[in-house]
């Protein structure tokens, strides 16, 4: 009884076992097999967008943060030090003119002349004897000077400062008359040559401080303010370099303050006029400093 049970399991395995034929298992392999493929495709694909978005961040990142340092850069250059070489070319308009045409002469007192001048104090007060100064186109009375009109006039006085505070008078009739102060610092390397220039330069609209080496100015600072007067006066000027700043001012009012250019930080800077075709006429000079 026992022998025939089990035959009969035996005989019902067997007939199961025919049941699963090999086409269902090479189907079954087949989907296993394509789903570790999809799985590994998918897994690939989704480390690969993971990866590309975080080199893109980064990427922003870099980009943001060298765009931060240039724009810094940039906004820092004005208050510190201006290249000895590469100046940038500023704007070709009219305030610049001054300028450019200074830097192609400038006005440089003789090393021999300075050194053999009798210029010891450092405070003067209408120091408008000719022999003070190193002039072109101007004339020297004993109580003020006055440019020439329609051609370039230049006058530079002798006695170089470190720090130097100026102030003067100009004659305005309506329209205040275009001039330019400029601080000349001598070139070490070549003494009849300048190194650096400052001008502080005043327009009829505007007062704007530049510095220039060799070709190349820069325009440092600018402010747009009616100078022009409704009827003749006497305009106070007030120019002061502290071998940092400059702080001008018009008419008892300060217009503008920037800082001084670096390469003329601790080195002497000579004081002057220029003019390009404007008569101007000044008067109640007073020079001190250090």
């Amino acid at each position: 009884m026992t022998d025939e049970i089990r035959t009969e399991e035996s005989g019902r395995e067997t007939r199961i076992v025919k049941r699963i034929s090999p086409g269902i298992v090479l189907a079954v392999f087949i989907v296993l097999v394509s789903a570790l493929l999809i799985y590994k495709i998918q897994s690939t694909k989704s480390n690969r967008e993971s990866l590309s978005a975080q080199t893109g961040s980064n990427n922003l990142k870099a980009v943001s943060q060298s765009e931060n340092t240039t724009a810094q850069s940039e906004e820092s250059l004005a208050d510190t030090e201006i290249p000895n070489t590469a100046l940038a070319q500023a704007t070709p308009h009219t305030e610049m003119v001054l300028t450019q045409t200074a830097n192609r002469q400038p006005l440089l007192p003789d090393v021999k002349t300075v050194k053999e001048g009798e210029l010891e104090s450092t405070s003067w007060q209408n120091p408008f004897y000719r022999l003070f100064w190193k002039s072109k186109g101007w004339q020297f009375t004993e109580t003020g000077m006055t440019s020439s009109a329609d051609q370039i006039s230049a006058a530079t006085f002798l006695r170089p400062y470190h720090k130097i505070s100026v102030s003067f008078r100009v004659e305005v009739e309506q329209k205040f008359p275009a001039f330019a102060l400029q601080l000349l610092t001598r070139d070490p390397a070549n003494p009849d040559k300048v190194l650096i220039v400052s001008s502080i330069q005043f327009q009829n609209d505007a007062v704007s401080v530049s510095a220039a080496v060799q070709e190349a100015t820069k325009e440092l600072k600018q402010v747009k303010l009616d100078l022009s007067r409704p009827e003749p006066e006497s305009v106070l000027i007030r120019f002061v370099g502290t071998g940092n700043r400059f702080v001008i001012s018009v008419g008892g009012r300060r217009v503008l303050t920037c800082a001084q250019p670096a390469q003329q930080s601790g080195k002497e800077c000579f004081l002057s006029f220029l003019t390009l075709a404007d008569q101007v006429q000044i008067s109640a000079l007073r020079i001190e400093g250090e």
